[in-house]
């Protein structure tokens, strides 16, 4: 069972191009993998791989050698790899990749005067690699190699176009982010099952990341899954909002409110949610949190429609914690658009937001309230924007 990701994606490619015709572009060339990914359904390893993607006639895929086998099961059958290493050579990566990307131009037609280029000139924030350790950007040694090579071209910043069009999925993208959240509700399910008084929080969160990378690897198709569990407990929780905040090798106590943030990619494809649980019974004080919590997530949700404003939802949510008695305890926005990386930039469900929901997109609800000194309650969900509801895409208890 192939993983979904390597299928042509009809629609998505349909709208690709309907933009590509509006702001008049002949060609993308792209780099981030969560780009090349978004288009061709190869998510890059290493991070140096590049998707030539015409308006008109094929687009090709030239990965970084040894990563033919993973590009070469997308949808795109021009692949062509590069190199720039051997055991008695070091080159360029620059000079072997564009010679390589040249001669597509040339075959297709594209390496002429005023030809329009959409690259990725203003990315700062870079989704991970499936590899994790690296990541590649795109600085200036490959915008002025772009310039040398390709002089009489017109290069178009389409950063900000894409990141509008990741925003809405397509029918398959869905489909697959039912799958990774599936899996995050696999791994909720291990967390709440292994926490007990005396374990760490890095044994948790261990815990938690090799039975969701055990069952998640093969699952529904699913051929790279990758997963970051962090998990705080006792007044820890309090500071979950930071971040710089991981497990460490604190025990767990009995009442101890217990936090975890797990993150969750398949393919290249995200998902982002917490849960709290207490070990035993919680208090008064911590139980009226979740609820209130809880509350505000649900109304939140309860608003979220095609054609909602972002920041209506968000504070829909932080009314609830006014009234509550938690407003001096909010600290961030109520969520994120969430994709082929883990914060999409669109929507941004936050006070200040100037989005609009649409449709299929697809984001987190978040409220939190954190008691300094005390403790943290964040319940975080994925949803999906209906035409006139939410989906909620994770199902796993939000209270137990």
């Amino acid at each position: 069972m192939s993983s979904i990701v390597y299928s042509k994606d009809d629609e998505k490619i349909a709208k690709i191009k309907e933009s590509m015709d509006k702001h008049v572009v002949d060609v993308l060339l792209l780099r981030l993998p969560e780009n090349v990914l978004y288009l061709s359904g190869y998510w890059p390893f290493f991070g140096a791989s590049y998707l030539i993607f015409p308006r008109d006639g094929e687009p090709c895929i030239i990965p970084h050698q040894g990563e033919e086998e993973y590009a070469e099961k997308s949808w795109i059958k021009d692949v062509r790899p590069y190199g720039w290493e051997t055991i008695d050579r070091m080159g360029n990566y620059l000079e072997e990749s564009m010679n390589i990307i040249s001669q597509v131009m040339e075959d297709r037609g594209l390496n002429k005067p005023g030809v329009k280029i959409g690259i990725e000139a203003s990315a700062e924030f870079i989704a991970a690699t499936f590899n994790r350790r690296e990541a590649w950007g795109i600085g200036q040694p490959t915008l002025e190699s772009l310039r040398r090579t390709f002089n009489s071209a017109v290069f178009v910043d389409f950063t900000n176009i894409l990141y509008e069009l990741r925003s809405v999925k397509t029918r398959k993208e869905i489909e697959i982010l039912r799958i990774v959240n599936e899996l995050a509700d696999i791994g909720l399910n291990a967390f709440h099952d292994k926490i007990a008084e005396g374990l760490t929080e890095a044994e948790v969160a261990g815990y938690v990341e090799q039975i969701v990378t055990a069952k998640g690897t093969g699952y529904k198709g699913i051929e790279r899954c990758i997963v970051t569990a962090f998990v705080m407990s006792g007044d820890r929780t309090s500071n979950a909002f930071k971040m710089f905040n991981v497990h460490t090798d604190k025990k767990l106590r009995q009442g101890d409110p217990v936090l975890i943030e797990l993150n969750v990619c398949a393919d290249g494809y995200w998902s982002d949610v917490t849960r709290v649980y207490t070990i035993g019974p919680p208090t008064n004080e911590i139980r009226m949190a979740q609820e209130s919590v809880l509350e505000a997530q649900e109304e939140a949700i309860s608003l979220i429609k095609d054609g909602e404003s972002a920041s209506r939802v968000n504070n829909a949510a932080f009314a609830v914690l006014r009234k509550k008695g938690y407003g001096e305890f909010i600290k961030h926005r109520v969520g994120h658009g969430i994709g082929v990386h883990l914060h999409e930039p669109i929507p941004a469900i936050h006070a200040a937001s100037k989005h609009h929901l649409r449709e299929r997109m697809v984001h987190s609800v978040e409220p939190a309230v954190y008691v300094p000194h005390k403790y943290g309650i964040r319940i975080e969900d994925i949803v999906q924007v209906g035409e006139k509801e939410a989906e909620l895409l994770t199902h796993y208890a939000r209270i137990v």
